[in-house]
């Protein structure tokens, strides 16, 4: 029995929260529009987003979520109409999503993919994508083998790279979810970090971290490697 947070409208909140219900989740419904004023009192495994065509600020209302000390850690599933996907942007902070219209049975089998792997990483509390294995309960990095020194910002940067590969952040999202909403230095800080940490993984003769011209960094690992994912 999982916590799910359910952010959405008065018209399709209600229902869907009832339905979460109904098969077995403890569920909570906020009201997007008031999302900024509620106080959470739950503390979610998960939070379903429902995004209408007419949101632009995506990140906006994920940043507003993340504000949210007991939502801060949990993934984004977000609900979203099928001319809305092409644009979607992944930096916004959403982790997954599922297109309207939707079944129950196929939100609740995505949601539990997701648990799944959230409650995988911490049980094993090991990270391993190509060459890089970050072991979470020591703080430890190693490539081939080889433990790499990081920085306490360094390895939390890098891990945060790691566990969302693929996904692009800018300058600002890095700045905020590393370092925190209410830290006052520049974008360098996280050009600064990014160069630090490639310095340390190049030496392996890989590179990792991926500029995105005009956007910002995400984690590439090496093409060649066959097998990367959570162990």
């Amino acid at each position: 029995m999982s916590t799910i947070l359910v952010i959405a409208n008065d018209v399709y909140g209600p229902k869907l929260r009832s339905d979460l219900i109904y098969v077995g989740h403890v569920a909570y419904f906020v009201e997007k529009t008031r999302l900024s004023e509620v106080e959470i009192s739950c503390s979610p495994d998960l939070v379903l987003l429902d995004v209408e065509v007419s949101e632009e600020d995506l990140g906006a209302l994920c940043r507003a979520l993340r504000d949210r000390e007991v939502a801060r850690r949990a993934p984004i599933l977000a609900i979203v109409d099928e001319e809305r996907v092409r644009g979607l942007d992944f930096s916004s902070g959403i982790d997954d999503f599922i297109v309207k219209p939707y079944s129950l049975c196929a939100v609740e089998a995505r949601m539990r993919l997701m648990l799944w792997r959230d409650d995988r990483l911490v049980q094993t509390g090991i990270v391993k994508v190509g060459d890089i294995l970050i072991n979470l309960t020591r703080y430890e990095v190693r490539v081939r083998g080889v433990p790499i020194e990081l920085t306490l910002k360094e390895y939390e940067l890098l891990k945060h790279l790691v566990i969302n590969r693929g996904r692009v952040f800018t300058r600002g999202d890095l700045l905020n979810q590393i370092w925190g909403y209410d830290y006052y230095g520049g974008m360098r800080t996280v050009d600064v970090h990014i160069r630090r940490v490639r310095s340390k993984l190049e030496v392996a003769g890989e590179s990792y971290i991926r500029t995105i011209r005009g956007v910002g960094y995400t984690f590439e690992p090496p093409s060649r490697e066959a097998e990367k994912g959570i162990l």
